[in-house]
């Protein structure tokens, strides 16, 4: 019979082997103000709530109307089972074909439904580094599959060579990219020219037979060239989108994928995938671009003051193009991103760590969403007591 210690060890280590499990089936996200206030919605709108990059502005009136309108119905009728009139109202407005459409709830739910079906243990996979973390979580985590990182360097401005992207690319199984990219807000203008030429076979044979690419924030740029269209003449191009952070509806979890494959991977898609609010607000989002292309100049004028007020207090900015700015800490201070962030959540002031979104970054390395005016200037004031 085992005494009360080597019961206390056997506790301890069985607690150990859990905390490791959670830690290897989750993917961090940020997020962490729910844990502060719970669904207190007081104590959340004393919060800065900046290391997730949920939208400062509301939905267009349109969406906020039909929600009013059919408050009741949203939450006691059942929505329509393959979210039709929503495929249908994407393929319009973004001029794909509705049979190329599949949606469900956030990008998330796409990845954890298609990537596996798309890959095996056996794939190997080349990712950008850094990037957002879900797609290394899902290839070494869910599917084990062989994952290269394609490492982007600060000193390049975190940017992509093309030519090495390309060349590596094609000796992968599959490349997954995302553009604009996160955490690093940086915009590739020739992510077109780079899908051709992974797939191009006019001089030798290429082994990658995936691309995905992750559009998430390329809204946010006003003359930015989607390649939704380019999947109707590129089999092996799948396009991803979520309209959490673009439409403002991160709460009702949104988001859909284009390309020709979706006609066999969309049976992999559960029934009623997308909630009624979510659908009824994703179509009045669709159909009013002119709200959000306000809201999105508004942002990119809210992100410049933001970043020349944190090069005054001598951190190190990226330029971004969306609703968010890579940093590092000033060079002068003690303190890690860690400590720094902690700091900043005793304040009511929540910032992203950023050292675990890629290999290159280091542990002085913080994003900060871009949020209202008012919740701007308070973050920066936190900033300057806590380096202070």
């Amino acid at each position: 019979m085992k005494d009360s210690s080597d019961m206390l060890t056997d506790l301890a280590d069985m607690q150990a082997d859990i905390a490791a499990e959670d830690e290897d089936d989750l993917c961090y996200h940020g997020g962490q103000s729910w844990d502060t206030s719970r669904f207190d919605f007081e104590v959340r709108d004393s919060l800065i709530v900046a290391d997730v990059l949920d939208s400062p502005f509301p939905p267009c009136p349109e969406a906020l109307d039909v929600l009013r309108e059919q408050l009741i119905r949203c939450c006691q009728e059942s929505p329509p089972t393959q979210c039709e009139e929503l495929i249908e109202t994407i393929a319009s407005v973004r001029g794909v074909n509705a049979k190329h459409v599949a949606v469900s709830s956030g990008s998330s739910s796409l990845m954890f439904s298609f990537l596996p079906q798309l890959l095996n243990k056996d794939s190997k996979v080349l990712v950008l580094s850094p990037m957002y973390g879900e797609y290394s979580h899902i290839l070494t985590h869910v599917i084990g599959c062989h994952m290269t990182n394609f490492i982007l360097h600060q000193d390049d401005g975190f940017r992509i060579n093309t030519d090495e992207l390309v060349a590596q690319s094609r000796q992968h199984d599959a490349v997954i990219l995302v553009n604009p990219n996160s955490p690093t807000g940086v915009y590739c203008e020739k992510m077109e020219d780079i899908v051709r030429r992974i797939q191009d076979e006019s001089e030798s044979p290429t082994l990658c037979k995936m691309i995905w690419v992750d559009e998430t924030y390329i809204d946010y740029l006003p003359d930015a060239q989607s390649l939704e269209r380019l999947t109707a003449t590129t089999p092996n191009l799948i396009v991803c989108k979520s309209m959490s952070k673009c439409y403002a509806l991160s709460g009702l979890r949104v988001a859909y994928a284009v390309s020709q494959q979706i006609t066999e991977l969309r049976r992999f898609i559960p029934p009623w995938a997308v909630s009624l609010p979510g659908q009824l607000a994703a179509v009045a989002a669709l159909r009013n671009p002119e709200y959000y292309q306000q809201k999105y100049r508004i942002i990119h004028q809210q992100r410049e003051e933001l970043s020349r007020l944190l090069q005054q207090e001598a951190f190190t900015v990226l330029p971004g193009v969306a609703n968010f700015i890579l940093t590092f800490l000033p060079k002068n201070t003690q303190h890690t991103s860690a400590s720094f962030i902690e700091a900043c959540k005793e304040k009511g002031v929540f910032i992203r760590d950023a050292q675990n979104m890629g290999v290159t970054l280091s542990n002085n390395a913080v994003r900060f969403a871009i949020r209202s005016k008012k919740e701007n200037a308070r973050m920066l004031q936190c900033v300057r007591e806590v380096l202070s």
